[in-house]
């Protein structure tokens, strides 16, 4: 299936990726000065007209696609991603708004000509304490892609950021498919099936966001284990944090939001201690424990095999 936009803002793409291999859109947006500028550099204003603004995003059709666009111009947006992340220049900002539940790859394309930071926001484009990022990257080294969970009965906008002076092209690839394994920071422990055993685990998760996405949200920095099951049984997993965050805690097959089981928050339950009990075929599964901030702190993982 191929997806249109208006005439004059695209054009097809040359080629794909081998992982979204289907067919792909390339839509031109533009950022740069409007008359609404302030003209101190700054950007400052109220509310951003421009196609691609935050309050004006620009629209996508659900559709494997690539975007293509150029940042020049005052920030009007920033976000919290990290020490060292850049993103005080220009910026442009997509909507999607899914009909079925769905992981969501971002691919920034080698054409780039800065580099960029990604920022998912859900039901808002700015960002506050209540409305943090579901994924606030810069995509450098090895990472070619970045992924995020998107729901049915929300609307989820995608802003490519730029750094402060930033004068230059971009192109991204939007792909519905899930992420790969090497999409998630997955611990070098596993955790081995032992009925009768439990494995335990602390450790304290920076202040910063996170990688991985799913029903229960999860913006921060989490850990992410390998769970080996070698015989059908019962597990019990238990997470208790201190009070400087809220955990999130996820259990399911693979990467992304779309292969999870079942998972539980501190924002759904309001106890800082969380436990799913789950009964398990044999297979390989894996467990994360996450955060619904980006604040950081210490958290106990116990698994018992029952």
């Amino acid at each position: 299936m191929t997806a249109f936009l208006p005439p004059h803002r695209c054009a097809m793409a040359p080629g794909v990726t081998a992982l979204a291999a289907s067919l792909i859109l390339a839509c031109g947006a533009r950022s740069g000065l409007t008359e609404d500028d302030t003209g101190d550099g700054t950007g400052s204003m109220s509310v951003d007209p421009r196609e691609g603004g935050c309050d004006n995003p620009i629209v996508l059709p659900l559709a494997n696609m690539e975007v293509r666009g150029r940042l020049q111009g005052p920030s009007r947006v920033e976000g919290f991603c990290g020490d060292g992340v850049l993103d005080g220049g220009a910026e442009d900002t997509y909507l999607i708004v899914p009909t079925f539940n769905t992981d969501v790859l971002l691919l920034m394309q080698p054409s780039t000509e800065f580099t960029p930071t990604l920022r998912v926001t859900r039901d808002g484009c700015y960002e506050d304490d209540n409305n943090l990022p579901r994924m606030c990257a810069a995509p450098v080294g090895d990472v070619q892609f970045r992924h995020f969970f998107a729901e049915v009965g929300h609307e989820y906008s995608v802003t490519v950021d730029s750094p402060e002076g930033t004068d230059g092209h971009y192109a991204m690839q939007i792909v519905y498919t899930a992420p790969t394994l090497d999409g998630c920071p997955i611990h070098m422990n596993q955790i081995d099936q032992m009925p009768g055993g439990v494995f335990n685990w602390n450790n304290t998760l920076g202040g910063r966001a996170g990688e991985v996405d799913g029903h229960c949200g999860g913006p921060g920095a989490e850990n992410m284990f390998q769970v080996n099951v070698s015989v059908p049984g019962e597990i019990l997993f238990r997470v208790t944090a201190d009070t400087s965050f809220a955990p999130a805690l996820s259990i399911r097959t693979g990467c992304g939001g779309s292969s999870e089981l079942v998972c539980t928050s501190m924002q759904e339950t309001g106890s800082p201690t969380l436990e799913i009990l789950q009964f398990f075929e044999p297979g390989t599964y894996f467990v994360v424990v996450d955060q619904n901030d980006i604040r950081g702190g210490e958290y106990v993982l116990e698994v018992q095999f029952l």
